[in-house]
């Protein structure tokens, strides 16, 4: 295993306290812990894909980043009634 594997699994513990918030926090909060989740889902795929020595795995992460970015908007859109 390398250090980017490694790195990555100590990513995916470290979002437990995020995923908590996303669950049982407020709305507001809500919002935070998904964006907190998914750009260090984003970071995983990148180490992952370096970890693995596997450069076309590169562009996955780009592009869930992108779509993420979108999808983060459309979350708050749909909440923002109840912020």
């Amino acid at each position: 295993m390398t250090g980017f594997v490694v790195a990555a699994i100590a990513m995916l513990v470290a979002l437990a306290p995020a995923a908590v918030t996303l669950a049982r926090g407020t709305l507001a909060d809500a919002v935070i812990g998904f964006e907190l989740v998914t750009s260090v889902a984003v970071m995983v795929f990148a180490l992952l894909a370096e970890g693995f020595k596997r450069p076309s795995l590169f562009e996955f992460p780009v592009i869930v980043a992108v779509l993420l970015l979108g999808s983060g908007l459309v979350f708050v859109r749909a909440l923002e009634r109840w912020l």
